[in-house]
């Protein structure tokens, strides 16, 4: 009877250590899997495609521009300035949405510029001409857009003019939730923006490898947490709500790329601050992604074309669009 217990035991114990064995191989490959994820999902990248007008376009008299450079970690990021005629009114940081170069929202700036704003745009860490060996993850551009308000408030000449924040999908998030450091922030506008880092990222690879990304999904979190710590997964409409400044949400039902699941427009009733006011955009074509300040014909063209090249007529912006944003930044500085 003894012997049989004896054999039962050695058995348990050989079970049960073959289980911790396979659960630590999983946690350990999981983990090292979620590592590989992130470099494969935010690599380098300075993509320029054939419709989108870059500075050679433009009359550089008109919009003249400096070189800038600021740090973002250990990595140096660089810029441009654009200065109106005049004294500027305020100026506007426009923040690009993943892997966008700093020419990305060129139609926006010139337009921001006529009206006598300044701005600054800048290519994210691993983007174009900016330092990083990759993009490393979604809250990097909320590290990112901070560092840009950091060296726009130790310049003398900028420090003083109300700031406006202007951010497309990625760059909408990261104008959301760095509310929740900056407090010198007169307004922001988020257009097509995403609530959460970990919303985002699971959404996406559900599509590609549906019930493995919920297996996967803790893993995920967990390397994210690894990256950026308590500024990992901000919901940017928590950021919103910890805010009392102007915040313009702008998104669409017809969004491809950030859909209703994970917009911040989606949480629109959840919003509590009182000066957030929304935009939903329910004109065909314009409710994309990228759209939302072209005109219609512009939309319309990029939609139905396969190789866009037209660049002036790809890039047509939507007045009435462009004058609610700019109506918006002078009211909150009034």
């Amino acid at each position: 009877m003894k012997q049989q217990l004896s054999k039962s035991k050695k058995r348990i114990r050989r079970v049960s250590a073959i289980l911790i064995a396979t659960v630590l191989s999983y946690v350990i490959l999981s983990m090292a899997g979620s590592a590989v994820a992130f470099q494969l999902i935010f690599p380098r990248t300075a993509t320029v495609r054939a419709f989108e007008l870059t500075y050679d376009d433009v009359d550089s008299s008109r919009y003249p521009r400096e070189e800038i450079a600021f740090p973002s970690g250990e990595n140096l990021l660089r810029g441009v300035l654009y200065l109106p005629r005049g004294k500027p009114e305020g100026l506007v940081l426009v923040l690009g949405g993943m892997n966008s170069c700093l020419d990305r929202h060129l139609p926006e700036i010139c337009y921001f510029v006529d009206c006598g704003f300044a701005a600054v745009a800048f290519d994210n860490t691993g983007v174009g001409r900016s330092d990083g060996a990759n993009t490393v993850g979604i809250a990097q551009a909320r590290l990112d857009a901070a560092a840009a308000i950091e060296y726009i408030e130790r310049q003398q000449r900028l420090r003083s003019l109300p700031l406006m924040l202007y951010g497309h999908s990625l760059g909408g998030y990261a104008a959301a939730t760095v509310l929740e450091d900056e407090k010198d922030i007169c307004a922001a506008v988020c257009v097509a923006g995403f609530d959460s880092p970990n919303g985002n990222m699971h959404y996406n690879a559900k599509k590609y490898v549906g019930v493995l990304a919920d297996v996967q999904y803790p893993f995920m979190a967990l390397q994210n947490r690894f990256l950026f710590g308590d500024k990992s997964d901000t919901s940017a409409v928590s950021a919103i709500n910890a805010s009392d400044k102007p915040v313009m949400i702008v998104g669409s039902d017809s969004d491809e790329i950030v859909p209703a699941q994970i917009s911040i427009l989606n949480r629109a009733g959840e919003i509590t601050n009182p000066h957030a006011v929304c935009v939903e955009i329910k004109e065909q074509y314009r409710g994309a992604h990228s759209a939302a300040w072209l005109s219609a014909d512009a939309a319309k063209y990029l939609a139905e074309t396969e190789n866009p090249t037209d660049k002036r007529r790809a890039n047509a912006l939507d007045e009435g669009f462009m004058q609610r944003v700019v109506a918006f930044y002078r009211s909150a500085v009034n």
